[in-house]
């Protein structure tokens, strides 16, 4: 499904008095506020502009409407912070400062950036701006991540789903139609591929782990990439990866095609490649089958969407 589904996000005029309060210490008395939809967070998302002229985006995630966002901006900050170092070399807006607020019983998370001149790619992608994401795309993975303790190894994280999956199949069967014929005999394969996750993603590169359209914007007349709580460190060709099943279900063409075409992926090992597909296709599926977070209800369907388009890639990699 579309990453432009319907969804509720908070609006400037939505948040505490405490927090306009505190943002506008910060900016400056704030005079117009334009919201910005999409994405995956119900959060506040909007280029505020104040009396002086500035222009600054500020979001803002609360613990009782989604504790999980708000454990996300938390990150989000961290990372931020952590990022700095090699900010002259991040083709990211640039990050101002973080806040946070106690007021009637809810902890509110704020984060500010240099605000973006328009939105990212239009979808469905064209041929021009499909050359110049996977450019940024790549501009990400020249950047060695820094040494320090908010930028973990990617090759850390633990990828289960298959074997969790193979345990209960029924309902991930019953999601994916025609696919279930293929992976049904295939659930021991996938998850010993998945269990290969560590050896096949260790690197010193700048890993995004979240890139697509809508964590794309344009300022100064080139793409940016924003949202990135999820920074680790890895393999150069792992965004590229990870962005191409949200690419093909907007019409941006082929995971492999792309992939392969790329000189980052034409250089990575093969081996590697098949065992990351695997991984991420067992979280996308896997997660797909979760209750909907509050506030994102549009989401499992979108993961699932992801899933199958790895399971088509995987299906190409594994014949």
């Amino acid at each position: 499904m579309s990453i432009e589904a319907v969804r509720s996000r908070t609006t400037w005029a939505q948040l505490p008095d405490g927090v306009r309060a505190l943002v506008s210490e910060r900016t400056g008395p704030v005079v117009t506020a334009t919201s910005h939809e999409g994405g995956y967070s119900p959060g506040m998302a909007a280029t505020l502009v104040t009396e002086g002229g500035d222009r600054v985006f500020v979001k803002v995630a609360s613990r009782v409407q989604n504790e999980f966002s708000a454990e996300l901006y938390r990150r989000e900050a961290a990372v931020n912070e952590a990022l700095r170092p090699v900010a002259g070399q991040l083709p990211a807006p640039a990050f101002r400062w973080s806040a946070e607020l106690e007021t009637g019983g809810n902890t509110w998370v704020m984060l500010a950036f240099d605000a973006a001149d328009g939105p990212g790619p239009g979808i469905p992608w064209q041929p021009g701006d499909l050359a110049e994401a996977l450019d940024l795309v790549a501009a990400v993975g020249r950047v060695a991540a820094p040494e320090d303790p908010a930028i973990e190894s990617i090759s850390a994280l633990e990828f289960g789903e298959w074997a969790a999956l193979e345990l209960a199949p029924a309902s991930l069967l019953d999601s994916v139609g025609e696919a279930a014929g293929w992976l049904a005999p295939r659930l021991e394969q996938l998850a010993g591929l998945a269990a290969q996750w560590p050896e096949a993603t260790e690197g010193t590169a700048l890993v995004h782990h979240d890139l697509r359209a809508d964590n794309m914007v344009r300022s100064g007349g080139r793409l940016l990439a924003v949202d990135w709580p999820y920074a680790s460190r890895g393999v150069p060709w792992l965004d590229l990866l990870g962005m191409l099943p949200s690419v093909a279900l907007e019409g941006g063409g082929e995971p492999e095609e792309l992939f392969t075409g790329r000189p980052v992926g034409a250089a990575a090992d093969p081996g590697a490649v098949t065992v990351a597909v695997a991984a991420l296709t067992g979280m996308f599926l896997h997660r797909s089958l979760q209750p909907p977070p509050a506030g994102i209800p549009h989401l499992r369907g979108f993961q699932r969407d992801q899933g199958l388009v790895g399971v088509r890639w995987l299906q190409e990699r594994l014949r």
